[in-house]
């Protein structure tokens, strides 16, 4: 079962041509997740750097327009990467709390789940 904060690959049906993507877990109950893109075409979004997190290859940048929810069995079919650090989850927390397309209660939602790992 994955856990909020880690970083999976998964299929991805939603993009257009469905892939696989890294995905960073923030509920796992509720199968909810922010997509990780390799290029910023989809602002606003937040970027983690490549030298600072095993689960990527390269600079990255987290999507912060709307949660994903993958189908469960994607999920369970997923492979872990990695998990956030402290850093990116402070930067997260950052962006997410200052992101204008997020919802209030999506911001709430967030920041909460993520707080719940912060310093675990």
């Amino acid at each position: 079962m994955v856990a909020t904060g880690e970083v999976i690959r998964v299929w991805d049906r939603f993009t257009r041509p469905p892939k696989r993507k890294r995905l960073i877990c923030i509920c796992p109950e509720s199968q909810k997740f922010l997509r990780i893109n390799t290029k910023a075409v989809f602002p606003p979004h937040y970027i983690i750097r490549g030298d600072g997190a095993d689960f990527l290859d390269h600079d990255s940048f987290v999507e912060l327009q709307q949660m994903v929810r993958p189908y469960a069995s994607d999920i369970a079919a997923a492979e872990t990467l990695g998990r956030l650090g402290q850093t990116h989850i402070t930067g997260l927390l950052i962006a997410v709390e200052t992101c204008v397309a997020l919802s209030d209660e999506d911001k709430d939602f967030i920041s909460e789940k993520l707080r719940s790992i912060q310093s675990s």
